[in-house]
């Protein structure tokens, strides 16, 4: 494999008021077992020049991906920079967040040492956890997975295809599972990337979780997704009031799992099947999600699922 050496795949639009401190992170880091690449989604603010910028000043670091496509999502620009990658190993970069100092050796590290036991043909992801923090990186929680009550005790596909509990920002992932996420079969149907490559290395490899946050996850206005603090009563009273958003959000979630089922039909046994064929309909019925209500995070989301999905 030849000396290790991470790609760092920064996705950019518009992002002139944050992207400097996040370069300036990476560049602090004190691992230097990685290289930058950074693509702009034809942003109309300041962001083309800034990472010219630091093209300039780190050609040996930093590299600018020109594509001649508009993307106009993180989902796809997200997954054109896997297409375009040879690295093999690659860790995810929001434009927003800020690095603490050990990321890069943490996950790195991480990776390789589930490599060197599970073999590196087997789709790895390794993820951390992120400090929430306001726009100007005052923290409002220090844990995103215990601000969003995600779990983390066991990864199971089917409960990431109901509920995504990686974050982009914070993943990195190996050869073996970039190769087998971009089999699929309809990347439109994805909700991100994040949530697929997930499900796909929790059902054919491994997940890592890092019980311990490595990194600003920003919250401002523009957040592409955003932290979300799901016990609170204005999150339920939120909810409650936009039924029919989330009833569109569940029937995303069936046809991302209907693609993976298309994508992997030749992978997956009887057992997959019958989960897949059931959560992918229209109306999967309260008795499928009581059934399954194990792989289900909350009482809350249980209920909603069984009313709506």
């Amino acid at each position: 494999m030849g000396e290790i050496c991470a790609e760092i795949l920064l996705a950019a639009y518009n992002g002139e008021r944050y992207i400097r401190e996040q370069i300036d992170s990476i560049l602090a880091q004190e691992d230097k077992r990685w290289h930058l690449t950074v693509s702009d989604d034809g942003s109309i603010d300041s962001t083309s020049s800034i990472i010219d910028e630091y093209v300039c000043e780190y050609p040996g670091k930093i590299t600018r991906f020109r594509s001649e496509k508009h993307f106009g999502n993180a989902r796809d620009h997200f997954f054109q920079l896997i297409k375009s990658c040879k690295s093999h190993y690659m860790i995810f970069c929001d434009q927003d967040d800020v690095w603490y100092k050990d990321k890069a050796e943490r996950v790195i590290d991480a990776l390789i040492e589930t490599e060197n036991r599970y073999g590196s043909d087997t789709p790895i992801l390794v993820f951390s956890d992120q400090t929430v923090t306001d726009e100007h990186l005052k923290p409002i929680a220090p844990s995103l997975m215990r601000y969003q009550k995600q779990y983390f005790e066991h990864f199971d596909y089917r409960s990431i295809l109901m509920q995504n509990v990686v974050t982009g920002g914070a993943m990195m992932i190996n050869r073996a599972l970039a190769d087998l996420a971009m089999r699929c079969a309809d990347t439109s149907q994805v909700i991100m990337h994040d949530w697929w490559m997930a499900a796909v290395a929790a059902r054919f490899g491994r997940i890592v979780y890092i019980d311990e946050s490595l990194g600003a996850y920003r919250q401002h206005g523009d957040n592409s997704v955003g932290a979300k603090d799901v016990g609170s009563s204005a999150y339920v009273r939120r909810m409650m009031s936009s039924l029919g958003s989330v009833r569109a959000g569940l029937l995303c979630k069936k046809r991302q799992a209907q693609v993976f089922a298309e994508t992997y039909s030749a992978l997956l046994d009887e057992k997959d099947r019958i989960f897949l064929q059931g959560f992918s309909r229209g109306r999967s019925g309260p008795w499928f999600y009581l059934k399954n209500r194990e792989l289900i995070h909350g009482g809350f989301r249980l209920m909603g699922m069984m009313t709506l999905g």
